[in-house]
């Protein structure tokens, strides 16, 4: 079992919270904006992997991406700007758990080629010449931590992200909430994001502790 915490549209918590479970339709995700969406292919990837490394069906839902550490709600691109979202404090099982690399990931997201090495990446820097098959095969070296944490080891100044993906986060796995705005990159908006961010570290500002019961009587 692990700690997570994802953050979700409030509609979304509040469809939850009628049906007992989280799922994501794809109503939400990244690709349903007009900007982004080519995007889809590589989530439906993402997907195929994650059926393929737990053995749990999707059943046409899309993954719930969550985060082991609490995120910044202090700064934009959570959600839209002015809406509505939550942090979920979640708890769920490991099996049910597909962990990646965030910034390999968004290579996978720009349909390029993830290379082994930095010698081969140098050797090789036009990836044009690698076939399709091949290029989708690399995408699977951002589930591989070993290979992840090799490509920086002589990089003590680079971190590393991973990002965590599950099929379904039922509400008795839902530990603590909080409610919060979708901010933007106005001046008005990072001082506010200072502010909450003094907050969190000082304890003023904190999650609220969530325990699902069945009849619905008891509400975030």
């Amino acid at each position: 079992m692990g700690i997570y915490y994802t953050y979700q549209h409030e509609a979304a918590w509040h469809q939850a919270l009628k049906r007992g479970y989280l799922e994501a339709s794809g109503e939400h995700a990244l690709f349903m904006d007009p900007d982004y969406d080519d995007f889809k292919i590589y989530y439906d990837w993402m997907v195929e992997q994650y059926e393929k490394r737990t053995d749990i069906l999707m059943n046409g839902n899309y993954p719930i991406w969550c985060w082991d550490e609490f995120p910044d709600l202090g700064r934009d691109g959570h959600i839209d700007q002015g809406a509505k979202g939550i942090v979920l404090t979640v708890e769920i099982p490991d099996e049910a758990v597909l962990a990646s690399e965030f910034q390999y990931w968004h290579i996978v997201l720009n349909n390029g080629y993830i290379f082994e090495s930095y010698d081969e990446e140098n050797a090789d820097y036009d990836d044009s010449h690698f076939s399709k098959e091949e290029i989708r095969k690399s995408w699977e070296r951002i589930f591989d931590r070993a290979w992840c944490e090799s490509t920086v080891a002589n990089q003590p100044s680079v971190g590393l992200t991973y990002q965590h993906v599950t099929h379904r986060v039922d509400l008795t796995q839902v530990r603590a909430v909080m409610p919060f705005i979708g901010r933007g990159d106005r001046l008005l908006d990072r001082v506010r994001g200072m502010g909450w961010r003094i907050g969190f570290k000082l304890g003023l500002i904190r999650s609220k502790p969530f325990e699902w019961k069945y009849d619905n009587t008891k509400r975030s």
